[in-house]
C-alpha cells in the first residue's frame, strides 16, 4: 500500500510540474484546450472516478490551474456512500444447519439485523392487479414475523409476463413482503431466471429496506422446502404450468444475521472567485461550472454504456471537455477583470456521476448568498461540435432576459441553435434552479462514445470546441453587462425527467437526493400548481409515509408512488420543523 501512495504521488508531482510548463495563452486557444482535455482525461488519472488517486490528482491539476491565474481555489471536500461490501457478521443457520457462506450472502438493501423464525414460501413475491388480470403469491398466508422465501423475476407464462414484470423488481418484492409484515426476505434464482444460479455481488450503493434480506443458492432453498416433499425445479414448474401462485407454509427455522458495511469515500468541489469592481453589482455573481468527475475504470454499476468491460474511461467531451472550457474563460475573463462589473464564481464539481452530488453540496453549503447569484452557466460536454446539429442550450426559459443574451451572444458566428427552456436536466445546472437562479445549460449532445472507454481525446472537435468556448464567454460577459439582476421563471418541472416515464402520477417536486441525514424523503423543491404544491407540501418537509405506509428513503418513497393512480385521493405524513403532520393530497 506504501508503495502505491509513494507511485501515485509520484506521478501526481510529475504531471504537475509538467502542467507548469505550458505557456498559456489569456486567450482561448485551441492549444490551451489540447493540453487541458489530455492532462484530465489521460490514462493516468484512470476515468477520475470520485474518491479515487485519480480524483485527487485532478482536483490539484485545478488547484495549480487557478493559482496560475492568481485567484484563490477553495476546497470544498464533502463525503458520500462509494459502496457498499458484505461484512464479516454475516451467518445463517437453518434447521440448526449451519450454511456455508459461499452459499448466502446479504443483499444490498438489506437492513443490519439478527432474525429467528420460522419460514414460508410465497412463490414469485408478487401481488399484481390490472384490469382483469390478478395475481397474488400472497393470499391465504401467514407471513407475520416469518421469513418468506421468493423466487426472483416472474413465472414462464408468456402471455402474462409483461403484466407481472410490474413488481418483478427484487427491491419492490421486499417492499411488498414488509408491508405484509414479514420479518426478513429469502431471495433464490429459479432455472428460469438464471441456469447458473449466481449469488449477487454487494456493490451497488442503495438506500435500506427495513427489514434483513438475503439471497441463497438453490440447494440451500431446496432444504428450506424439503419438508413439503418439493424442491425449486418442481415449485418453478407447478406455477408455470398451473398458471397460478402456489404459497406453502414451511417446517423450517431460519436465523440469520445480515452484515453490510458501507465504504465511504471523500471528494471535493473546488472553486475560485473572481471580483468584479461596480459598486451596487460586485456583490452579485454569475457561476460558471463544470463537472469534473468520470466512470474510473466502468463496469457493473458504473453507469458505463458498457458495464462488463473494465478499462479507462477518459471522459475527454464528459466532461474534461467542460471544466477545460471554463478554465480557459475564466483566464480570459482574468486578463479583462477591471472591465468586470459583477463577481463570477468558477466551480468544478465533484460527483456529478453519481447524482449531482458535488452542485447539491455546493448550493447547500454556498460561499455566498444563493438570492445574491443571478445566474448559473453550466458547461457539460462541449468537445464534439456537429455545425449541423450546432449547440444546445438548456434553461432558456429560467429568466425573461435569456433568449435576448443568446441571440446577443450568437450573432458573431450564428450558431445553429437548440434551446430548451427547461431549468431541470440530467446535470449540474438541476441544483441550481432548484434554488430559483436561472440557468444556462450548455452542451454539445450525447454522442456513440458517451460513457464508453472511446471517449478519448482524439475524437474531441477542438476547432468547434473553441467556438463553443467563445460563445459562452460572450454569452457570460452580456450577463455581467445586464443593468440588473436576470427575472428568474419556472420553467419545467422540478423533478426528475424520468419520473413520468416510469409512474402514471407524480407528486409534483424535486426530492433531495443527497440528503443522508433523514429518515424519509427530504423535499427540495416543489413545482407550482402540482399536487404537492395543492396538498400544502413545502420545501423542506421530510415525507415520513404514504397513506399509512412507511417512507424510510427515496426508492420507499419510488415504491409507493408506483402503485398510486390519477385522482386518487391520499394521505402523506410529514415532517416540518420537527412536528408531524398529515397531508390530504388529490393526484
Amino acid at each position: 500500500m506504501k508503495k502505491f501512495r509513494f507511485t501515485a504521488y509520484l506521478i501526481l508531482l510529475i504531471l504537475l510540474v509538467s502542467c507548469r510548463a505550458y505557456h498559456d495563452s489569456t486567450e482561448i486557444t485551441e492549444s490551451d484546450l489540447h493540453n487541458h482535455i489530455q492532462y484530465l482525461a489521460s490514462d493516468a488519472l484512470q476515468g477520475r472516478s470520485p474518491g479515487t488517486t485519480g480524483d485527487v490528482i485532478a482536483g490539484k491539476y485545478l488547484k495549480e490551474q487557478f493559482k496560475k491565474l492568481k485567484i484563490q481555489a477553495v476546497q470544498q471536500e464533502f463525503s458520500f456512500v462509494q459502496s457498499y461490501r458484505r461484512g464479516p457478521e454475516n451467518k445463517l443457520v437453518i434447521n440448526d444447519r449451519e450454511i456455508p457462506a459461499s452459499s448466502f450472502t446479504p443483499v444490498a438493501f438489506s437492513k443490519d439485523t439478527m432474525i429467528s423464525a420460522s419460514a414460508v414460501f410465497a412463490g414469485y413475491g408478487l401481488n399484481v392487479e390490472a384490469d382483469s388480470f390478478k395475481w397474488n403469491d400472497y393470499l391465504g398466508l401467514d407471513v407475520k414475523n416469518k421469513w418468506v422465501l421468493v423466487l426472483r423475476g416472474v413465472p414462464d407464462i408468456p402471455d402474462a409476463r409483461d403484466l407481472l414484470n410490474m413488481g418483478s423488481d427484487d427491491r419492490d418484492k421486499a417492499m411488498l413482503a414488509r408491508d405484509n409484515g414479514a420479518a426478513g426476505i429469502i431471495f433464490v434464482s429459479g432455472f428460469q431466471y438464471d441456469p447458473e444460479d449466481i449469488l449477487l455481488e454487494v456493490a451497488a450503493k442503495q438506500a435500506v429496506v427495513d427489514m434483513a434480506a438475503i439471497q441463497v443458492t438453490r440447494p440451500v432453498a431446496d432444504i428450506l422446502l424439503s419438508s413439503g416433499g418439493l424442491g425449486i425445479r418442481e415449485v418453478e414448474t407447478a406455477i408455470a404450468s398451473g398458471r397460478k401462485p402456489l404459497n406453502l407454509s414451511l417446517q423450517a427455522s431460519v436465523s440469520a444475521r445480515t452484515d453490510i458495511e458501507s465504504v465511504t469515500g471523500k471528494t471535493s468541489n473546488w472553486f475560485a472567485v473572481l471580483e468584479g469592481s461596480a459598486p451596487g453589482l460586485k456583490d452579485e455573481y454569475v457561476v460558471v461550472g463544470a463537472h469534473y468527475d468520470h466512470l474510473g475504470m466502468g463496469g457493473p454499476g458504473s453507469s458505463s454504456r458498457r458495464p462488463d468491460t473494465i478499462a479507462v474511461h477518459n471522459g475527454a467531451d464528459d466532461n474534461a471537455s467542460g471544466v477545460s472550457a471554463m478554465l480557459e474563460i475564466a483566464e480570459k475573463l482574468r486578463s479583462n477583470q477591471g472591465s468586470l462589473k459583477r463577481s463570477l464564481i468558477f466551480v468544478a464539481f465533484g460527483a456529478e456521476e453519481m447524482g449531482l452530488l458535488g452542485s447539491k453540496y455546493f448550493v447547500n453549503h454556498p460561499p455566498v448568498d444563493l438570492l445574491s447569484i443571478s445566474a448559473m452557466v453550466n458547461l457539460d460536454m462541449v468537445g464534439r461540435l456537429d455545425t449541423l446539429k450546432g449547440i444546445q442550450i438548456g434553461g432558456t426559459g429560467t429568466s425573461a432576459e435569456a433568449d435576448t443574451l443568446i441571440k446577443l451572444s450568437n450573432a458573431a458566428v450564428g450558431f445553429r441553435l437548440a434551446l430548451n427552456q427547461e431549468g431541470s436536466g440530467p446535470s449540474d445546472h438541476s441544483a441550481f434552479y432548484g434554488k430559483n437562479i436561472p440557468v444556462f445549460f450548455i452542451t454539445t449532445g450525447a454522442h456513440t462514445d458517451y460513457h464508453t472507454p472511446e471517449d478519448d481525446v482524439d475524437r474531441i472537435n477542438f476547432p468547434g470546441m473553441k467556438a463553443v468556448t467563445d460563445f459562452a464567454y460572450r454569452l457570460i460577459l452580456s450577463i455581467d453587462r445586464e443593468p440588473g439582476k436576470l427575472t428568474f421563471k419556472e420553467a419545467g418541472p422540478r423533478e426528475s425527467p424520468a419520473a413520468s416515464v416510469r409512474f402514471k402520477v407524480t407528486l409534483g417536486f424535486m426530492p433531495d437526493f443527497s440528503a443522508t441525514d433523514v429518515e424519509g424523503v427530504r423535499v427540495d423543491f416543489v413545482s407550482k400548481g402540482k399536487a404537492a404544491e395543492r396538498g400544502g407540501i413545502k420545501n423542506g418537509d421530510v415525507i415520513t409515509a404514504i397513506d399509512g405506509m412507511a417512507v424510510k428513503n427515496i426508492y420507499d418513497y419510488m415504491y409507493r408512488l408506483s402503485k398510486l393512480s390519477k385522482n386518487q385521493i391520499i394521505s402523506v405524513e410529514i415532517s416540518r420543523n420537527g412536528k408531524k403532520e398529515v397531508l390530504i393530497i388529490q393526484l
